[in-house]
């Protein structure tokens, strides 16, 4: 009898069924899933920041040669790279998968191939939620059940060579956990923040509290007290007591409550799920001039070079044949986010013409400017020679 082993990934049940064990009890009055983690503002512009960054990455194929690497825009893959399916382009295809990879924990994406079944011609991403994972006999197959009528032709089984399939953490190395299962306390304290400030300012900043009085103001007298006193709670103004009507409040008062500090610490808890630099998210408390261009080259280095990674690992492994993984690589150019600033740069380049390992048409590219002719030879200083080699470098 076969071994099977079937995991359903990014199920709304899943994330309901483990938040009892991952809250440990704690209980902030909000649920949280997938969906609803979204209407975090911290969430989403750092779901957004990272996915918009990932899918405007320029992406290529390149080929090892004698030489070193070459551009490889005439094979196939580079086709697929630029437009996956007849539906989706490149920017909307990548940026979803990646969406789904931060959010959901695993991305995944069919690969069609041609009549013959050899070529990889399409690829069409697949939600989390309609995926489940099975492992028979040690290797891995895909079940893709797509509720939409329309996406029938994608509903089957497919080996693990017919399935894109990137993961984020993962405690098995078969599917990613889902972040948000896993962080369901510190996002639904999140929400339940949120929440509170939102009631908050519904009711005009007020709190909730109670009036005493000693004595019976009568039908008259209460209506017209509670008509100036609700007049200048709406103007925000303070409330003259009539009546000797005495003010217990009841409940703790937001500034006690640091709604202000606990906003900012669940934006911070966000920037640690998702590794991003909490300036990146408007949130500035400690953020400076000197240290922003940095933060900003550690969200590059840290967060998106290991997705960029993932990325071109499993691209490689699915659509190049065996023969040509080891001549053929898929590159996602982060060159272009870790430029930093223009002295900083122009520093760089100068030193790399000058030192001889970029040309100064090379450093153009880069820049994103056009090729000119005379400058591909390569520069270095009249004053530098190889050590060991003074008389070969006095005779020259």
């Amino acid at each position: 009898m076969s071994e099977r082993r079937s995991v359903r990934v990014g199920s709304k049940a899943d994330v309901v069924g483990d938040l009892s064990t991952v809250s440990q009890g704690i209980d902030f009055g909000v649920s949280v899933d997938n969906k609803s983690a979204l209407k975090i503002t911290a969430f989403y512009a750092g779901i957004r920041i990272i996915s918009e960054n990932i899918a405007s990455l320029p992406k290529a194929v390149t080929r090892m040669t004698e030489t070193g690497l070459a551009s490889a825009s005439d094979h196939r893959v580079t086709k697929l790279l630029n437009a996956p399916n007849s539906y989706t382009n490149k920017e909307n295809f990548f940026a979803v998968l990646t969406t789904w990879l931060k959010d959901w924990g695993n991305a995944y994406a069919v690969i069609k191939r041609d009549a013959a079944g050899v070529y990889p011609v399409e690829l069409h991403q697949v939600h989390p939620n309609n995926v489940r994972v099975t492992v028979v006999n040690g290797k891995k197959y895909y079940k893709v059940t797509v509720p939409d009528p329309d996406f029938d032709f994608l509903n089957g089984v497919y080996p693990d060579s017919e399935m894109i399939h990137v993961m984020d953490v993962s405690l098995d190395g078969l599917v990613g956990v889902n972040p948000i299962v896993y962080n369901a306390m510190a996002l639904s304290k999140s929400l339940a923040t949120e929440k509170f400030a939102g009631e908050f300012y519904r009711k005009g900043g007020n709190i909730k509290a109670v009036m005493e009085t000693d004595g019976n103001l009568g039908d008259d007298k209460y209506e017209a007290f509670m008509k100036h006193f609700a007049k200048a709670a709406q103007n925000f103004d303070t409330p003259l007591l009539e009546y000797g009507v005495k003010y217990k409040q009841l409940s703790v008062n937001p500034v006690a409550a640091q709604l202000l500090q606990s906003e900012t610490l669940s934006i911070q808890d966000v920037c640690r799920i998702l590794g991003i630099p909490p300036h990146m998210v408007a949130e500035l408390s400690h953020a400076t001039f000197s240290n922003i261009e940095h933060q900003t080259i550690q969200f590059v280095q840290y967060t998106l070079r290991p997705i960029v990674k993932k990325f071109e690992v499993e691209l490689e492994r699915k659509l190049f044949f065996s023969d040509e993984q080891d001549k053929f690589s898929i590159k996602f150019s982060l060159d272009g986010l870790l430029r930093g600033d223009t002295q900083a740069r122009s520093a760089y380049y100068h030193n790399a013409i000058l030192d001889g390992y970029l040309s100064r048409n090379e450093v153009r590219a880069l820049e994103g400017y056009e090729h000119k002719e005379g400058l591909d030879d390569m520069l270095y200083p009249l004053n530098s020679g190889v050590v060991g080699k003074e008389k070969d470098n006095d005779q020259k």
